[in-house]
């Protein structure tokens, strides 16, 4: 890796503008001299790369650009290598579907997980990260008895059904003509061995660079051999993906050059003075252990806030009033993030219980819009009037007992003009029975119908009542979400509250450390911490929590 070409590195704190500000005035200079096709920006997940593409689309200088084309050029690591310079179709949740009905081995696995978080993925993937020959068994048993086995669940390495069995029969199916499919994995590797050296790049910029493992930092620098601007973005203080193979060493040393010195962002645009205060606190053995970041200058705007403390989130106490008022009372944003699971277990019931429409971050609402929109117009549908599309979506609840047979499907409502209606005259003209008046409420005719399809939103109708009587807009997405540390990364919210609780062993390295680093600086104004109520604390900050905390 060290033989390849060394990029420039701009590190900076949580919250310093590294991609919307830096990037952004970064690629308006470059667009001054470089034609904009020959100018590259990678991110790790499509998410990041379409924001850079909406920081970027208007300006003047790539005004009649498409989209479509500057996504050829700002796009994820694994897309660029793979449309740039391969051939091969990539292996997909089809193939995926098609391999597991010929190995029955590979549906030990949870349902509505994409295909990728397949543990046989995950271990392949997070090998390959590290840097193991994934042609080895020698070197993928040495990866096994290393790993945080519980992540590959439900397997053995060796023997019927084992990882090591399974690998093999996944590299013939890709292997096989008739199928001829890479992985993620695969396009990095190609690149690396078996692609030339790109000759159509004169800037390389990668974002949130300390997420890339080993073989995506060597693919980068040979990417980047020809280019005359090659430059990472990131902060080595974030890196939270080990177990995948991202080097935390590998950054610190280049934060350490006198050029990233020079470079460093310092100027915090997102956490307030208790949030920086606390993440400062949280960080402090990691900028003692590599030196001059004992000193490291990361300043906070100028919004105070408050931090508090709620010991367990199952208990009332003051704090958790205050978090609960000021969700109810105000229209700012509140993320609640941990560990792992199965603390959102607690999240969620706590949620639930307290009347609050929330979401997952890497999902949909608990309730959606329409369902909402369902519940709480039912009334004005009943005695007054509403449009035809609120009468589609009461047409998806409703069943065989208030609407005339042979009318079930929303397409039967075509012939409707699209304006107001009444339910008289939906029963008029022939839509309606005439029963359906005498549901005065929505779960009346939910529970009446029996139907399978809604039976999960009969459960949530006393959460979906709570909402609704807490005054909640429900017409716009959810204020308050919710998810893992890993998956939350990245992004900003008005509130953090972080949970502490962890339910296994912790890596004996700083990455503990810099996951609650990570989870506190996601927000601008307030905090509350939840004391653990797993076995273990995050970063074994309940050991000492006042005075990390500030309390």
């Amino acid at each position: 890796m060290n033989s390849l070409k060394i990029p420039s590195f701009i590190p900076g704190p949580p919250g310093t503008g590294k991609t919307h500000k830096w990037l952004k005035n970064k690629y308006i200079e470059f667009l001054k001299k470089y034609p904009w096709d020959r100018i590259v920006i990678l991110s790790h997940t499509n998410t990041a790369a379409d924001e850079i593409v909406k920081a970027v689309n208007k300006l003047p200088e790539l005004e009649n650009i498409p989209d479509t084309n500057l996504q050829d050029q700002i796009c994820t690591i694994h897309s660029y290598f793979k449309a740039e310079y391969l051939n091969i179709k990539k292996y997909e949740h089809e193939d995926h579907k098609v391999f597991c009905k010929e190995n029955s081995g590979m549906n030990i696995i949870k349902k509505n997980i994409s295909w990728d978080k397949h543990p046989l993925y995950e271990f392949i993937s997070h090998a390959h990260g590290k840097g193991y020959d994934l042609t080895s068994e020698i070197e993928l048993e040495k990866y096994w008895a290393l790993c945080e086995r519980s992540r590959y669940e439900g397997y053995r390495l060796q023997g019927p059904g084992g990882l090591l069995e399974l690998k093999k029969k996944y590299d013939e199916y890709r292997d096989n003509e008739e199928h001829k499919r890479i992985s993620f994995v695969d396009m990095i590797d190609n690149f690396r061995f078996k692609a030339a050296i790109p000759t159509d790049i004169d800037v390389l910029i990668v974002d949130e660079a300390q997420d890339c493992s080993k073989p995506q930092i060597a693919a980068l620098q040979k990417a980047a051999t020809n280019a005359k601007e090659f430059i990472f973005i990131g902060d080595a203080d974030q890196t939270i993906h080990e177990y995948a193979g991202s080097d935390p060493e590998y950054f610190y040393q280049l934060a350490n050059t006198e050029e990233a010195k020079a470079n460093e962002l310092t100027e915090g645009l997102r956490c307030g003075q208790t949030i920086n205060k606390i993440c400062r606190n949280i960080i402090a053995p990691v900028w003692k252990e590599y030196g001059r970041y004992s000193e490291r200058t990361w300043t906070p705007t100028d919004v105070i806030g408050k931090s508090h403390y709620i010991p367990r989130l199952d208990q009332g106490c003051k704090a958790k009033d205050i978090l609960i008022n000021k969700i109810l009372k105000t229209d700012e944003t509140f993320l609640f993030t941990y560990r792992g699971n199965p603390t959102h277990k607690s999240v969620n019931t706590f949620l639930q219980d307290s009347g609050i429409d929330y979401k997952m971050v890497s999902g949909s609402a608990h309730v959606s819009r329409e369902h909402f929109s369902c519940f709480k117009n039912w009334k004005t549908f009943m005695n007054g009037k509403v449009s035809k599309q609120q009468i589609k979506d009461y047409w998806k609840l409703m069943g065989s007992k208030v609407k005339v047979n042979g009318l079930g499907d929303v397409d039967k409502l075509k012939p409707l003009i699209d304006r107001d209606y009444n339910i008289q005259e939906l029963i008029d003209a022939g839509y309606l029975k005439p029963e359906v008046k005498q549901f005065e409420r929505l779960s009346q005719l939910l529970n009446h119908e029996g139907l399978s399809k809604n039976e999960k939103l009969i459960d949530k109708i006393p959460y979906i009542n709570k909402v609704l009587n807490n005054g909640m807009d429900t017409t716009k997405k959810p204020r308050v979400q919710h998810d893992t540390i890993h998956k939350v990364k990245g992004l900003t919210f008005d509130n953090i509250i972080v949970d502490l609780s962890v339910w296994r062993p912790e890596p004996r390295n700083f990455e503990p450390v810099r996951l609650a680093y990570v989870a506190y600086s996601r927000g601008k104004i307030d905090c509350w911490t939840i004391g653990s109520s797993g076995p273990y604390s995050l970063a074994k900050i309940q050991n000492n929590w006042r005075e990390i905390l500030e309390l």
